[in-house]
């Protein structure tokens, strides 16, 4: 079977949702099938939008771990990512007026001439269609299944604490006709079941991991870890809505308490933390440790060097890195937003607390760097979760017969 992924972004893109359907490609092209993914030049987001972001260089490979890449080139519109913004308002504005209104509008989010007649000449036997933010992605899968008569899947990836561009009532409207709607956690399944959508159709498949860590780790050494502070790591793209400001507040206020403690921020940093870091006092920045991208071996070394993994973030439709701290057997903290309630269960393998609760946020962190027989609870708790509920190899077998049960009903 030839299987067709659509997305913004793919390998060697660093992301949650990148990682998602790499993992499920690659096991797709272990058990026989032929992948291939299209996807934009896009490496940072905002090269969707604005023709100065950049772009996955143009020698990068074509193919990975079986799996054929197509790239298409990007088109921009005037003025760039202003007019995208005045348009993605009026988008949303008319969307809950009137949807039809709204759907022409969708091919500029993004804006990528080449895709029709790219998935034209591919000729697949199921395609997937990744991120409804994306919806103009997702109505380029809708329509050619209907041309060709071929299946399609839907993986939404629904922001459920921020859903205003995630949840318009045009981009539900384009998941009806999905054969299946692929949700990350029980949460974003009720929302949709609560929208209308026929519960057969609407099936929870989460991200992965391997059942062991990678053996690699153990080669990289992290100098700023040792056995008198603890360190704590968060990882992800490091601003506002990831809480990182947060973290770093919480951070200070532990240092003002006495509590010693190491900061590994790992990922693409905005501007405003870089310049609360700046603002920090010289003993308390020298603790802080930027990392920028790190390789998949450094990352898997820093979550077996850390104490904490932090992520107080309200933009997580779903959170992988909880899963690979916790199969380092560490306790994690993050916020009670969007799915991550569904993925973390406060008090037994991991610590909730509000977004932008600073205060709360110390308090969690003072806890389970004061409390080593909670954090090894906690981290041995998520361990558990992990291996019953979250590998790749549970999910993927779920996945399995997902696309079995649509191929069947498909020739019907």
């Amino acid at each position: 079977m030839h299987i067709v992924h659509v997305t913004h972004r793919a390998w060697p893109v660093a992301g949650g949702s990148e990682q998602y359907l790499h993992e499920i490609a690659r096991r797709q092209v272990a058990a026989g099938h032929r992948v291939t993914v299209v996807a934009t030049q896009a490496q940072a987001l905002s090269a969707l939008w604005s023709a100065n972001a950049v772009r996955v260089p143009a020698a990068t490979p074509d193919e990975h771990d079986g799996i054929r890449i197509l790239r298409l080139p990007l088109r921009y519109l005037p003025v760039g990512e202003l007019t995208f913004a005045a348009l993605r308002r009026i988008t949303w504005l008319f969307s809950h007026m009137a949807v039809p209104l709204v759907l022409p509008l969708v091919r500029f989010f993004p804006r990528v001439p080449a895709l029709p007649e790219t998935l034209d000449a591919i000729q697949a036997d199921l395609y997937f269609a990744w991120n409804l933010t994306l919806e103009g992605l997702t109505a380029a899968v809708a329509r050619q299944s209907a041309r060709q008569h071929i299946p399609w899947i839907a993986v939404p990836l629904l922001h459920l604490a921020r859903p205003a561009f995630y949840t318009m009532p045009h981009q539900l409207h384009l998941l009806r006709d999905a054969a299946r709607i692929l949700t990350q956690t029980s949460t974003e399944r009720e929302f949709l079941l609560a929208r209308g959508f026929e519960p057969r159709r609407v099936v929870v498949v989460s991200p992965g991991v391997a059942a062991t860590p990678p053996s690699d780790e153990a080669h990289h050494s992290v100098p700023y870890k040792s056995d008198d502070v603890p360190l704590v790591v968060t990882i992800g793209a490091l601003g506002y809505d990831k809480g990182t400001l947060h973290l770093l507040g919480a951070a200070r206020r532990l240092w003002k308490w006495g509590i010693p403690l190491e900061l590994a921020l790992v990922g693409t940093m905005e501007p405003a933390v870089e310049r609360a870091i700046a603002r920090l006092p010289e003993q308390w920045r020298g603790r802080c440790h930027c990392l920028g991208r790190v390789s998949e071996a450094e990352k898997w070394a820093l979550l077996a060097a850390a104490d904490v993994l932090a992520l107080p973030s309200r933009t997580e439709s779903f959170g992988i890195v909880f899963l690979e701290a916790w199969l380092c057997r560490k306790p994690v903290i993050g916020a009670r937003a969007g799915a991550v309630p569904d993925v973390v269960q406060h008090s037994v393998d991991g610590l909730l607390v509000e977004f932008g609760d600073v205060v709360g946020l110390a308090d969690a962190l003072r806890v389970l760097l004061t409390d080593p027989a909670r954090a090894v609870l906690l981290g041995e708790h998520g361990y558990q979760k992990v291996q019953q509920r979250y590998t790749w190899d549970y999910q993927y077998a779920r996945l399995q017969e997902i696309m079995a049960q649509v191929r069947m009903e498909w020739r019907k």
